[in-house]
């Protein structure tokens, strides 16, 4: 009985390892677009790659990222986006989620034409993804 009580407690705690990475600097304030802006700033091309459980923290470690830049600028625009398999792990992340973005410096952020859009002002929410990120469909 203790035996099966440990392995739920183990499985318990790493099935609650997801949502780990929290936002720092004021990374919450920073916009994810769906497509080029039109009428910002292009600042630079920031990369990452990190191990964690699910699309959202990898997205939230790029926000962090951005933050701590000398620049930080508060939008951006993911144009590239990838998963690889981490190899020979036993416990942790199975994968490791690649984002390559553009980040941009915008006027007003929360009211951003893009170039998806035609040029039309649109409202930039946080992009939901479905079961299917990255490639992966779980």
């Amino acid at each position: 009985m203790k035996k099966i009580l440990a392995l739920m407690l183990v499985l318990l705690s790493v099935a609650s390892c997801g949502g780990m990475i929290k936002n720092e600097n004021g990374s919450q304030y920073i916009t994810q677009l769906e497509a080029e802006p039109i009428g910002c700033t292009f600042l630079y091309k920031l990369e990452s790659e990190v191990s964690v459980y699910d699309a959202d923290d990898a997205r939230r470690y790029l926000e962090n990222r951005i933050a701590d830049q000398a620049r930080p600028g508060n939008a951006y625009w993911i144009t590239s986006q990838r998963t690889k398999p981490n190899e020979w792990v036993i416990f942790g992340p199975e994968r490791a989620f690649g984002l390559v973005a553009n980040v941009y410096d915008c006027p007003h952020p929360n009211n951003v034409r893009t170039a998806k859009d035609g040029g039309a002002a649109t409202v930039s929410v946080p992009v939901v993804y479905d079961g299917c990120t990255y490639g992966t469909c779980y």
